[in-house]
């Protein structure tokens, strides 16, 4: 499967809030009842996900359904290209990998169902920013952002664009550096007990699945 330099650039919200979410991991439910706790207007506000939707918990396929929700946005997690490697294009050893690290959930489903979810998470972004009424610029990218600046997104090499979704790297070395062109940029993937800031790099992934209450910020 090959990956492309896909961002998706949000208008500014002129009429409610915006605000971002580390990884739903199947946990749709609990999701919608803790947007419930803050306030959130599906009417006017949005919420902007750092990927992976899907896998360990219950309700994957509710997860997959918030795309097509007019309020909510998400970028392309590991989990989300293991299901479309693996089972769209065929990638044995990705669908293995996928169907043993939560993926086991789709052989419960009708296969005529698959294909809109393969066309859902193929049109995933692989990078989203958005700019707020007060003119901070804030970005999402899954698991790290491989490169000095966020204007070098476009020229990324199909390597680079892979560590976007896979990598830990920054994140194992507490690497302090921030992210030239961009205000502040939201990862999950990795858990951390609360949330992380690093520079400008902000790692919002607490483990739901894990037990633990989402990380949802106000943007």
């Amino acid at each position: 499967m090959k990956l492309k330099a896909n961002r998706l650039v949000l208008p500014v919200n002129t009429k409610g809030n915006d605000y971002v979410v580390g990884d739903i991991h199947g946990h749709a439910q609990k999701l919608l009842k803790q947007l419930d706790t803050i306030g959130f207007d599906a009417t006017v506000d949005r919420l902007i996900c750092v990927g992976d939707l899907i896998d360990r918990g219950p309700e994957s396929i509710e997860a997959l359904a918030l795309l097509n929700e007019p309020w909510f946005f998400s970028v392309l997690g590991n989990h989300e290209y293991l299901m479309l490697s693996g089972m769209k294009y065929q990638n044995s050893k990705d669908r293995m990998t996928w169907l043993n690290h939560g993926g086991n959930w789709i052989m419960d489903t009708d296969a005529s169902q698959w294909p809109q979810w393969f066309d859902l998470i193929e049109a995933l972004p692989i990078a989203i920013e958005v700019e707020s009424s007060e003119g901070v610029r804030y970005g999402i990218v899954h698991a790290d952002y491989p490169a000095q600046s966020w204007n070098s997104f476009e020229r990324f090499t199909s390597d680079e664009l892979y560590r976007c979704i896979w990598s830990r790297g920054n994140f194992r070395s507490r690497s302090p550096h921030s992210i030239n062109g961009i205000d502040y940029l939201f990862h999950g993937h990795c858990v951390s007990e609360g949330e992380l800031k690093l520079g400008n790099r902000i790692y919002i992934e607490p483990g739901v699945f894990l037990g633990n209450d989402f990380i949802i910020k106000r943007l």
